[in-house]
This record gives C-alpha cells, sequence and structure tokens, in this order.
C-alpha cells in the first residue's frame, strides 16, 4: 500500500507519474501470480456546491490524469458532509477494467472499522443535501411575490434560498428536449 501517493510521486506532470508507476512495476511482479497494490491519493476541493458521483469522481482525483488512467480499478471514498464529527463516508468505484463497477455504499468509521450505513439517504446525497426538488411551481410562486419582475441573478438567488444548488439550478438549465 502506498499511501499517500504525493509521498512518492515527485511532481503532478504526466511524465513524473508514469515514471513512478514503471519503478513500482520494475520493483512488484506482474501477471496473476503478482501482487495487489493499492494508492491512496487525494481529490482535489470541490467547489461549492458540486458533488461529482459514478464516473465522474474520476475528475476529482488530484494531479495528473495518469492517476486514474493506469490502475485498473479506481474508488474514491467522499466524506458525507462537512462537519467535523461526521463518521460516515460514501465508497464508490468509478473505474473497473475487470468487471462492473458495482454499487455505490455507504459506511460508518468506528474504531479503525467500517460499519454499513443501512437505508442511507440516497435521495438526499444526490440532491447536494438539499431536502426536496424544486417545482415550476416554486418559479411561479417567486415570480408572483415579484410582479415588478426579477433580474436573472435575484431570481437565482431566491431558488438557491429555496434548496436548489446552483450545481442542480445549472444543469437544469442547460438540458433540453429533443424536438419531437
Amino acid at each position: 500500500m502506498i499511501d499517500p501517493w504525493n509521498a512518492i510521486a515527485r511532481d503532478e506532470k504526466a511524465k513524473d507519474y508514469l515514471e513512478t508507476f514503471q519503478i513500482i512495476r520494475n520493483v512488484f511482479p506482474s501477471g496473476d501470480d503478482g501482487v495487489a497494490l493499492g494508492i491512496a491519493a487525494h481529490t482535489r476541493k470541490p467547489t461549492v456546491g458540486e458533488r461529482a458521483n459514478g464516473r465522474a469522481l474520476l475528475n476529482l482525483l488530484s494531479g495528473s490524469y495518469v492517476l486514474g488512467s493506469v490502475p485498473r480499478t479506481v474508488f474514491v471514498m467522499q466524506h458525507v458532509s462537512d462537519a467535523v464529527d461526521e463518521t460516515r463516508v460514501v465508497w464508490t468505484c468509478c473505474k473497473n477494467n475487470d468487471g462492473e463497477l458495482g454499487k455505490r455504499s455507504a459506511w460508518t468509521r468506528e474504531n479503525g472499522l467500517f460499519s454499513h450505513v443501512p437505508n442511507f439517504d440516497w435521495t438526499s446525497w444526490d440532491q447536494d443535501g438539499k431536502e426536496g426538488l424544486f417545482t415550476l411551481e416554486e418559479v411561479r410562486e417567486i415570480l408572483e411575490k415579484n410582479p415588478d419582475g426579477l433580474s436573472q441573478k435575484n431570481l437565482t438567488r431566491e431558488i438557491m434560498n429555496r434548496g436548489l444548488s446552483k450545481r442542480q439550478l445549472i444543469a437544469g438549465s442547460t438540458q433540453r428536449k429533443k424536438p419531437v
């Protein structure tokens, strides 16, 4: 196990990462009788309101794209929240060249061990922890309360104040239906 990756990779450039992987390959035997190698690497800091899931988690790996392209399998562990006393994490396989990705799962860290979290609220997780969905009716309510109109900036702020993240708002505005 290499923990952390940046203890052996000199720089974040692709060339340095590839050289480091080659050194590792020269030390450990390859093939079916070779050893499994684990690498603990950090993700970049997400922007406000950003929460990647699934294969998109590969884009969060810190450093060169090589860190996600060379390994056969990549797992990402994310904190459930930013609270300092949060003990739950979400575990996701975002790359598996030798099989299916499988389902993501939630776990609690307890004394160096992990316990599965039953009944994890995936709906809340997928909505960046925001409650419920934002509806067209809510937009209508905002506009009715502002009969003189709102700038796009102020409408966006009102919508976000009701629980929709900026990422969700942008994603929703860019989704286009195909013409019938």
